[in-house]
């Protein structure tokens, strides 16, 4: 009976004997999540796709989330965008490594247990602030606000540019740095910043203090405010100082710097070089806010400690070079000399070169010589001078050396002019006094001629024809040849050259140069036809100085004129075309021609251009025919324009030409995505995204239903309800089911699937996983072929479509009733204990079963009737479903002596017995009261023909 090998199967690797069942509940729940993700990840994925995808920003930062816990020791480049970070620790930027922050920054959560945390740029490091911040946390408990800021080292460098800021007390120190600011600002905590915060706020409400060793310091258009004050402590000892020492060197250019020339020593903020350093200042203003009320009671804002030490001053003179005209002249030559004497302006930070530093050349835009050189004067005849006004040493303490007085000369070809300039000495250093515009007039030069307009003949040729009594337009396109711009032109028309004038405009502008002024004249109807002269004339009352009569020649041009009587024909719209489309506020270019009756063209016809609904007019031009008749004209829809359907009309401006028409759609443009739907009115996107997510759904549980399907049901070999397969007691009767059963492929015997040798017939298992469960679904289907039959023939004998639980119900009141186990069971007696013929079919079953296993019919043998003499009759067989007969209906007299058969049996023949779970015999290992289930779908008839031939050959 068995079809594996001779060794027999394995129970235990069997895939679907109970093991399996056991784990199909866990692995159902585990794909039906993994189905639900899969389903809502493919439906994001096609909402992605469709949707409009934010822009990525691309960085290389360590830093991904918005805190930075513990010491962040920097070693390579690190680019972060976008963020400021809270930083719990402290961060060191070493050799090799850079942290440059864009649009973001560092806010270090300090307090009095953490007061430690700092931030170093260590030799080799580097930090860049792009329009980014430092600063410290102002909500915490026992918050401590002040950091330290140190830059250190060879080559360590520090920039801010583009609005960066730092905003914290504490110390900025900078040792054999590299600084570079611009546009950039240091500054501290206002009282209402840390008002709550329970801290000393007169020792908290500054910048942090400067101190910078052997440092280069650039600073360009910055500020350093809220120097450090601290009045609480009294005595002076609160005073705010700003130190460069060991030859450090500070170069800022139109800066702010909050030291200042109070005389209250713990308001005093100062500006300190020692004898090795210096600082450049060109425009640098300071705290005028503080000054005393007596000059005699300032105190220096600029200190050298030491000699060797200066604080050189330098000012911005804005040159301008006119001519006698006042007109700029550009590429002047500029000389400065210090007056009174012969020596040329000198530049401190570039060694006392009449030549200004490269730093200061590159801040200006200019090149050391050249056509954009730094002292020669640009377009507009104007030239940005640096000018060395004072020096601040220890001798001169409290004051300064000035020597603000220059002598500017301009040259231009032979030509030279001179002027003063003149700075006022420091402590003058506002804004005002750091910058002083002086014009230098050629009073014998003149690098410009006057106004010389014109009207070039070249561009009025061939002959305009024109409609007898129709107004028409000419363009009138004027050049100034000369170097002055000219104002108030007028440009006159007149027919034939004679006055009066037939068209005229007033009041132009017309600038000196290349370029060139059209404007528009609208003539009036001409009533006489044939060949005429149009001559246009500008400025017809010479009321501009052009220098000559040699520049008034050339102030007319003559237009040849055809004027025609009022043609017959038609107007013809080449485009747009019919019902296009126009989207509200955008430009709607005409085109078409204009014919008469012989279909030649009509040159000269003015055209109106309306867009139109109805009466109303939303928007209109004009056109006229030009060359072949051809007309272009562009309307402006509006904005405002209510979508619908619009009428586009060309019509003539006068006479008898046939106008033209078209519908047009005013219809905004969406792009594709966001367009509706016809007759849904979703946007494609979303249309398209609800479609995906619904495949992804119904992929989804289609690829689920076909790979586990929803729960397999079985019966239940008690009572033969259908319940879940993964049930360990059937929910009806109670009886509780045997795990891991399996049958020997040798002797067909049902044993437990974890014995490796079969106690029945002693046979030692080898591994395989399919063959019992080949054998019990080919039985299975041999059964459910007979109950097939009884549910055909019981639907008969009702007069209608049982359900399966209906006709199970109805069939266990049935003699022939019989479950799967038993049916089997009577299989394997068949094959022990011999068999005998079915009385119907034909069909040899076990000796000891009641029921066909292949037809259904009873296997009974008749007795004669009671009291009847000796011979056993034997009664005719029960019509049964497979011979066509009907199946008896339940009667409570089956089982109590009535024949359940057509005739043959009288009553008190033997009663049909009731079908119940069969025990195994003795010698066969025992079964418990669970019921081996298998599923009653079928699962394929070519398996249920080899086990039907395999049981043949068997027996």
């Amino acid at each position: 009976m068995a079809t594996g090998p001779a060794s027999g199967v394995c129970p235990e690797d069997s895939t679907t004997g109970s093991v399996g069942l056991s784990n199909r509940a866990s692995r159902n729940n585990v794909a039906l999540r993994v189905l639900i993700v899969w389903s809502l990840a493919l439906a994001g994925l096609f909402a992605t796709v469709l949707a409009p995808a934010p822009s990525v920003q691309a960085a290389v930062c360590d830093q991904v989330g918005g805190v930075i816990t513990g010491d962040w020791t920097i070693t390579t480049v690190q680019t972060c965008t976008g963020i400021v970070y809270t930083v719990d620790g402290t961060i060191n930027i070493n050799a090799g490594g850079s942290l440059t922050l864009v649009d973001g920054g560092l806010k270090f959560a300090k307090d009095t247990a953490h007061a430690g945390y700092a931030l170093n740029v260590n030799a080799g490091g580097e930090l860049v602030l792009d329009n980014s911040i430092v600063t410290t946390e102002t909500n915490a408990i026992s918050p401590y606000v002040k950091l330290a800021l140190t830059v250190s080292g060879a080559g360590s460098r520090f920039t801010m540019r583009d609005g960066a800021s730092l905003k914290f007390p504490g110390w900025f120190n900078a040792t054999s740095a590299t600084i570079n600011m611009t546009d950039s600002t240091i500054t501290g905590f206002t009282d209402a910043d840390i008002v709550n915060l329970g801290v000393d706020m007169d020792d908290n409400n500054d910048a942090p203090a400067i101190a910078w060793a052997s440092t280069s310091a650039s600073m360009y258009g910055s500020r350093i405010e809220r120097l450090y004050e601290y009045v609480s402590v009294g005595n002076g000892t609160g005073t705010g100082v700003s130190s460069l020492t060991a030859s450090s060197t500070l170069y800022a250019y139109d800066t702010y710097v909050g030291v200042d020339y109070s005389d209250l020593a713990d308001r005093h903020n100062e500006l300190r070089v020692d004898g090795t350093s210096n600082a450049y200042l060109y425009n640098v203003t300071i705290d005028r806010t503080q000054d005393p009320g007596s000059q005699t009671d300032w105190q220096p804002a600029f200190v050298p400690t030491a000699a060797g030490g200066s604080v050189y001053l330098l000012r911005w003179l804005h040159l301008t070079v006119l001519d006698s005209t006042a007109f700029p002249v550009s590429g002047a030559a500029i000389t400065s000399t210090l007056s009174p004497s012969a020596t040329l302006a000198q530049y401190p930070d570039n060694g006392l070169a009449t030549t200004p530093s490269s730093r200061t050349l590159w801040y200006l835009g200019r090149a050391a010589s050249g056509t954009n050189a730094w002292d020669v004067t640009d377009a507009s005849g104007t030239a940005t001078i640096p000018l060395y006004t004072d020096q601040i040493t220890l001798a001169s303490l409290p004051n300064a050396e000035s020597f603000g007085n220059y002598e500017e000369a301009a040259d231009f070809s032979t030509s030279t002019t001179t002027g003063g300039a003149f700075f006022p000495a420091y402590p003058s250093i506002s804004e005002e006094d750091n910058n002083l515009a002086v014009s230098l007039v050629f009073s014998d030069l003149r690098v410009r001629t006057l106004p010389d307009l014109e009207l070039r003949q070249s561009e009025y040729t061939g002959t305009l024809t024109v409609i007898q009594n129709q107004p028409f337009t000419v363009y009138a396109r004027i050049y100034n040849s000369g170097q002055t711009d000219a104002t108030g032109v007028s440009v006159a028309a007149y027919l034939d050259g004679i006055p009066p004038e037939v068209a005229r405009a007033d009041g132009l502008a017309v600038p000196a140069g290349p370029a060139v002024v059209n404007r528009t004249l609208n003539v009036g109807a001409l009533a006489t036809t044939g060949p005429h002269t149009l001559m246009l004339w500008v400025d017809p009352g010479n009321t501009i100085d052009e220098g000559g009569s040699a520049q008034e020649n050339n102030n007319f041009v003559n237009i040849t004129l055809n004027v025609v009587p009022p043609p017959e024909g038609f107007i013809a719209i080449a485009t747009p075309g019919s019902n296009q489309r126009v989207e509200p506020g955008s430009a709607l270019s005409v085109t078409g021609y204009v014919r008469d009756t012989d279909q030649n063209p009509l040159l000269g016809v003015p055209l109106r251009i309306e867009l139109r609904s109805g009466a109303t007019v939303y928007a209109n031009t004009t056109a006229t025919s030009s060359d072949v008749g051809f007309f272009v004209g562009t309307i402006n829809v509006p904005a405002s324009i209510q979508e619908g359907g619009y009428t586009l009309v060309v019509a003539p401006a006068s006479g008898s030409i046939q106008s033209d028409s078209r519908p047009i759609a005013v219809q905004r443009s969406l792009p594709i995505l966001y367009q509706p739907v016809p007759f849904i009115g979703l946007p494609y996107w979303l249309f398209l995204s609800i479609i995906g997510a619904v495949a992804a759904v119904v992929i989804g549980v289609t690829a689920y239903w076909k790979v586990y399907g929803l729960g397999k049901m079985v019966e239940c070999g008690e009572c033969g309800a259908f319940i879940p397969e993964d049930a360990t007691a059937c929910p009806k009767c109670g009886v509780e089911f045997e795990k891991d059963m399996a049958k020997c492929s040798n002797c067909q015997t049902w044993i437990p699937v974890d014995v490796k040798r079969c106690p029945e017939c002693g046979v030692e298992f080898a591994t395989g996983e399919l063959e019992m469960a080949d054998y019990q679904e080919k039985m299975r289907l041999q059964y459910d072929e007979v109950v097939t039959k009884f549910k055909d023939e019981a639907g008969r004998q009702l007069g209608r479509a049982l359900s399966d639980r209906e006709f199970q119900e109805w069939w266990r009141k049935q003699p022939t009733f019989v479950t799967f186990e038993d049916w089997l069971r009577e299989e394997e007696d068949m094959r022990k204990m011999g068999s005998k013929p079915c009385p119907v079919c034909g069909t040899l079953n076990s000796v000891t079963a009641t029921v066909c296993h292949k037809c259904g019919s009873l296997m009974k043998e008749t007795r004669p009737p009671g009291g009847g003499g000796g011979g056993v009759i034997a009664g005719p067989p029960a019509p049964r479903p497979s011979s066509g007969g009907g199946i008896p209906p339940p009667d409570d007299t089956v089982g109590r002596g009535a024949a359940p058969y057509g005739g043959g049996a009288a009553a008190g023949t033997e009663t049909i017995p009731h079908r119940v779970i069969r025990k195994p015999v003795s010698q066969q290992p025992v079964v418990q009261k669970k019921v081996v289930r298998k599923p009653t779908e079928g699962q394929g008839s070519e398996g249920s023909e080899g086990q039907s031939e395999g049981s043949g050959d068997d027996l």
